[in-house]
């Protein structure tokens, strides 16, 4: 307990009062940035256990970090249910704030690492382009990152979007709509096709066979929706997360898996006009984190663009 001082002992009093300004009051809450770091983690990848794998902690380890969390705050800030886990208002709220945070500090722990280490530009591409695109990106762009360090993160696009926003990548090449790459560095469109095993005929009076990403990603839904448009009836006969697992199902013999035209392997075909409906074009594009100054990376940001479109 503060001592009570006498009116003689203004200054010391103004003191104290300036200290309280600057420390705060005893009673505020702090929050753990690895909380915060786990909850942005289960909302990204939409699991508890996928969050786990990614730190290399136990599921009771992660739930007793969401927990303690929402211990701290006072409010329930995620709704598990069977199709995975949702955000509570709160939860929408917190995610906002969490994600600053957690920028804020790793500009802060990354401003004090550049004394000591190379700077990092975490460059993030969609799992299905690492096959026919990484290593010309690596052979091509690499040197062009002045004395930064280049990281390759691979994912979808949705995921890598969320890293964007997140903080966790500086750059992204994506496929998505054409709002969501509005204020792209580059952008394009891309045709997309139908591609089968080279001896896979396809039944015009069965169910159009397709390969599916779980989470429906945009390649399927371009594909469902120009089937539910031309009235086609389609089935998923394989589902995987995968982008290499769906083509070689496709190569198997198992059905459509539809995919731009410049990534096509030699093992795959593409079907013939007119057997099924036509796919619209996909935008592509390379995006920045908000707060990431590309003004240096100009000509690894067109050596990343040239070797994304060029032919494999």
């Amino acid at each position: 307990m503060r001592r009570t001082r006498s009116r003689q002992d203004g200054n010391d009093t103004d003191s104290d009062a300036e200290r309280e300004k600057i420390a705060g009051p005893s009673d505020k809450i702090n929050i753990p940035t690895d909380l915060l770091r786990t909850f942005v983690a289960i909302h990204q990848l939409g699991s508890f256990t996928k969050a786990a794998h990614l730190f290399e902690l136990t599921q009771p380890a992660i739930s007793a970090h969401m927990k303690k969390l929402e211990t701290l705050i006072g409010a329930d800030l995620i709704e598990k249910n069977v199709a995975g886990v949702n955000l509570t208002a709160c939860g929408e709220e917190v995610l906002k704030y969490a994600r600053r945070i957690l920028s804020i500090n790793d500009q802060i722990v990354n401003s004090a690492a550049q004394q000591r280490t190379l700077p990092v530009i975490r460059l993030g591409i969609p799992n299905i382009f690492t096959e026919a695109k990484l290593k010309r990106i690596l052979t091509e762009c690499s040197g062009m990152v002045g004395d930064s360090r280049l990281q390759i993160c691979c994912d979808h696009s949705p995921g890598l979007l969320r890293s964007i926003r997140g903080g966790y990548l500086e750059l992204a090449f994506v496929m998505s709509d054409e709002e969501e790459l509005r204020n792209a560095l580059r952008s394009w469109s891309e045709e997309m096709v139908w591609v089968r095993a080279p001896d896979f005929v396809f039944e015009p009076d069965v169910a159009v066979p397709l390969l599916s990403s779980p989470n429906v990603l945009l390649p399927d839904r371009l594909a469902m929706d120009a089937l539910e448009q031309a009235n086609q009836p389609y089935e998923i006969v394989f589902m995987a997360f995968d982008g290499l697992a769906r083509r070689a199902a496709a190569a198997a013999g198992l059905g459509y898996f539809p995919m731009p035209r410049s990534l096509v392997p030699d093992r795959l075909t593409i079907e013939r006009p007119g057997i099924l409906p036509a796919l619209p074009q996909v935008t592509m594009g390379i995006i920045a984190r908000e707060d990431f100054d590309t003004a240096s990376l100009t000509p690894f940001i067109d050596s990343v663009e040239h070797a994304l479109r060029s032919e494999a």
